[in-house]
């Protein structure tokens, strides 16, 4: 069990090393690569449900999906992007982790969005929320975080009906929830949305600081994941800092 438990661990390392040298970097096939080699390993383990280190090495899978998806997704490989959300949400249900599933949820919302599967999209959305306020744990409010920022974006973008007082309300709890735990690439995504409707509302002294702001925080040199609070679980703000729906 422990060394099933510790090659699991090694292979969750490996993801985040590829995370933060290559993804993080934009050498987008660089991570691909070392995201598929670590799947590959994952699935060599053979284990059947109700083996020792199952769950574990589910959760650990969704993950590894779950950044394969994305990039795919950023390079407008939508068709296989879903195919892998599908299976990522397979293997968070199999996890029996609610913060790997609301992550997942997430994830392939916007993937489906991204594809023209608005509704659907939006249920997984909605879903992954109601996960993500099951818990006032960080990982949990980081993730609720970032789906304000989804909900911005998409109104910013007109997949919703535009409405820039509700952008407006959408990234002030985005900030109110990610100031505190100092989640800096959600912070300047959620001032990024609010430039834009302030914008839109021809309110050009706000929107004008809303830009400082973002442009001060992307300046700052520790304004990575680095300073992203690391808690059981994995949750990384990058998940969702290179997401393009288009």
């Amino acid at each position: 069990m422990n060394d099933i438990l510790s090659t699991i661990h090694q292979l969750e390392a490996e993801i985040e090393a590829a995370l933060e040298s290559y993804e993080q970097d934009e050498r987008f096939d660089q991570a691909l690569d070392s995201y598929r080699q670590v799947e590959g390993k994952l699935l060599a383990l053979g284990l059947a449900p109700g083996e020792p280190g199952y769950q574990a090495q589910q959760s650990v899978l969704a993950y590894c999906l779950m950044r394969q998806a994305n990039l795919l997704r950023i390079a407008g490989q939508k068709g296989e992007a879903l195919a892998l959300g599908q299976r990522e949400i397979a293997a968070a249900r199999a996890s029996g982790d609610d913060l790997a599933l609301a992550r997942s949820l997430l994830n392939l919302g916007a993937t489906h969005i991204a594809s023209g599967g608005l509704a659907q999209g939006l249920e997984f959305t909605e879903e992954a929320r109601a996960l993500f306020e099951k818990s006032d744990q960080p990982d949990y409010r980081q993730g609720l975080g970032w789906y304000w920022i989804l909900r911005a974006d998409l109104l910013n973008l007109g997949y919703l009906p535009f409405a820039p007082g509700e952008v407006i309300a959408a990234a002030d709890q985005a900030l109110a929830i990610l100031l505190p735990l100092e989640n800096f690439p959600g912070v300047a995504r959620a001032y990024a949305a609010l430039a834009k409707a302030h914008a839109a509302l021809n309110n050009l002294p706000a929107a004008e600081a809303d830009r400082q702001r973002r442009n001060a925080i992307n300046n700052f040199p520790v304004a990575g994941a680095s300073r992203v609070i690391k808690q059981p679980g994995r949750w990384k703000a990058a998940c969702f800092n290179q997401t393009n729906y288009v």
